[in-house]
C-alpha cells in the first residue's frame, strides 16, 4: 500500500475517533489495519534486503574470479583480496587461495541470514561459476532463479556417462541426485585417462583421507573417512592426528596405486599401498578412520 494513502486512511480513522469517540469494535479495526500495514512493510523490506545480499555475493564471486585469473596472467600469487560479504560465510579453507578449499577446490560463498538466497562456487582450474540450493533446480549464474518445472527430464541409464550427469546436476536437474549427497547417477562410470593401476609419488596430504601427488593429482582414499580439520561437522584434534600419522607414512614417497573412479570434486578415488601396507586398511586399524560403508564395495578388505 502506498505511504501517502496509508497515511490518509489512518489520519481519517483518527479524526472520526475525534468527533464521534471510538468504539470497542474501531478501535480493533484500527489495531488490525496497524498490524497488517506494518506486517506488509516489513516482508518488503526483508525481501529487499534477502535480493540485496544476493547481488552483493554474486558481484563478489565475479569479483574473485576476475582478481584470481588477472593474478594468474601476471604470474603475481594466487590469492584472493579478504572481503565480508553480508549474510554469506565463505567457504575457502581461510586462506584465501584462489585454488579454494584444498579438499574439492572451491571457493564456495554459502548463505547465513536468509537460506532462500543461493550458494555461489567458483573453481578456479576451470574458471567456472555455478549456483546451488537445496532442494531446488536454478538457471545457470548469474541468474540463479528457481525453475519451476524443467521442460526435459534425464535418466541416469540414457546419459550414461557420470561427469555428463554431474553437469545435468550443477544446471539444476537435482532429482539425478537421489540421496543428495552432491552427487549424481554414483552408479554410472567415470571417465579417466589415467591407468588404473600405476605409481605415484605423494607431494602431502591435507587430511586423513586427501593426499595430492608431486603431479597435482589429487587423490581420495578410497572407502574410508576420517574427521575434516575445518568446517560446520569438523573434529580438528583427530583428524590432524589422522593427518600426521598418514604423511609420516607417505610423505614424499612413491605409493602404487589402484584408481577406482573421480568424486564430485574431479578428485581421484583409489586405493593406496606402499612397502604391502594397504594404507585404507591401516588406518582403520590404528583408529584413525572408519570404514565409508556407503562407498566400501570397491575394497575387498571392508567388505569381510
Amino acid at each position: 500500500m502506498d505511504v501517502s494513502l496509508r497515511q490518509k486512511l489512518i489520519r481519517k480513522l483518527l479524526n472520526q475517533g475525534g468527533e464521534k469517540g471510538f468504539s470497542l469494535i474501531e478501535l480493533l479495526v484500527v489495531i488490525a489495519v496497524l498490524a497488517v500495514l506494518i506486517s506488509t512493510s516489513l516482508i518488503k523490506i526483508l525481501d529487499i534486503t534477502r535480493k540485496s545480499e544476493k547481488v552483493i555475493a554474486q558481484n563478489s564471486i565475479l569479483r574473485i574470479k576476475s582478481e584470481c585469473e588477472a593474478n594468474k596472467a601476471l604470474n603475481e600469487t594466487l590469492n584472493f583480496s579478504q572481503i565480508n560479504i553480508r549474510g554469506y560465510d565463505i567457504d575457502s579453507d581461510y586462506s584465501n587461495s584462489c585454488n579454494g578449499n584444498p579438499v574439492h577446490g572451491f571457493i564456495n560463498l554459502i548463505p547465513t541470514t536468509y537460506k532462500s538466497n543461493p550458494s555461489f562456487h567458483y573453481q578456479f582450474n576451470k574458471g567456472q561459476i555455478t549456483c546451488s540450493i537445496e532442494k531446488s533446480e536454478l538457471t545457470p549464474f548469474p541468474e540463479c532463479h528457481k525453475i519451476i518445472q524443467l521442460k526435459k527430464k534425464y535418466k541416469c541409464g540414457d546419459i550414461g556417462d557420470w561427469s555428463k550427469a554431474q553437469q545435468l546436476l550443477i544446471e539444476g536437474h537435482s532429482y539425478l541426485d537421489r540421496d543428495n549427497d552432491g552427487e549424481a547417477c554414483e552408479t554410472l562410470g567415470r571417465k579417466s585417462n589415467k591407468p588404473e593401476i600405476g605409481s605415484v609419488t605423494i607431494q602431502s596430504c591435507y587430511d586423513g583421507d586427501t593426499c595430492t601427488t608431486s603431479q597435482g593429482e589429487k587423490i581420495r582414499l578410497a572407502c574410508i573417512d576420517t574427521p575434516e580439520i575445518r568446517g560446520r561437522r569438523s573434529d580438528p584434534i583427530p583428524a590432524k592426528a589422522a593427518r600426521d600419522y598418514l604423511n609420516n607414512l607417505v610423505k614424499g614417497k612413491e605409493a602404487n596405486i589402484r584408481r577406482v573412479t573421480e568424486d564430485r570434486y574431479g578428485r581421484t578415488v583409489a586405493e593406496l599401498t606402499i612397502d604391502g601396507i594397504n594404507l585404507q586398511q591401516n588406518l582403520v586399524n590404528e583408529g584413525h578412520a572408519t570404514i565409508y560403508r556407503k562407498y566400501s564395495k570397491p575394497c575387498s578388505w571392508a567388505n569381510k
